[in-house]
């Protein structure tokens, strides 16, 4: 006959009652911050579109959340235009995407803001192609 109360189970029968051993269940880790955040924009522009304001939120509530020292914003173009051109727009890209998080209350003295143009695109592209994913500000922090 089996001893119910061995040490090692994890359920067993006692007086006809299934009982379980088993872990209580652990509460949930808190919520990760993201790497970093992107801010995508339309063709040979540097307005800040509807939809990314929300990424800017984001980024604010991090810096609250995290007191990180300082946050890196690089902008980035495509490869479409003249490099000078490139260079320039995403200085004016990076420069539109600090005034909105210096508005949300993160002090200028936290920045770091680089203007990257078509140097280091998040996809590689032959020069004069039009990719998206490349007209961008890339948040991070450290």
């Amino acid at each position: 006959m089996s001893n119910p109360f061995w040490l090692g189970a994890t359920a067993a029968t006692v007086f006809g009652i299934s009982t379980s051993w088993a872990q209580a269940p652990q509460p949930a880790a808190p919520a990760k911050a993201p790497d970093s955040l992107s801010i995508y924009f339309n063709p040979s522009s540097a307005a800040i579109t509807a939809e990314s304001q929300g990424v800017l939120d984001q980024a604010a509530r991090t810096y609250r959340d995290g007191k990180p020292i300082i946050m890196v914003v690089s902008g980035a173009a495509d490869s479409t235009g003249s490099a000078a051109l490139n260079l320039r727009l995403s200085q004016l890209r990076a420069d539109k995407v600090l005034q909105g998080l210096v508005a949300r209350g993160i002090p200028v003295e936290r920045f770091q803001v680089l203007a990257k143009g078509e140097t280091e695109p998040a996809v590689p592209e032959p020069k004069g192609t039009d990719e998206p994913r490349n007209r961008r500000v890339e948040i991070t922090w450290r």
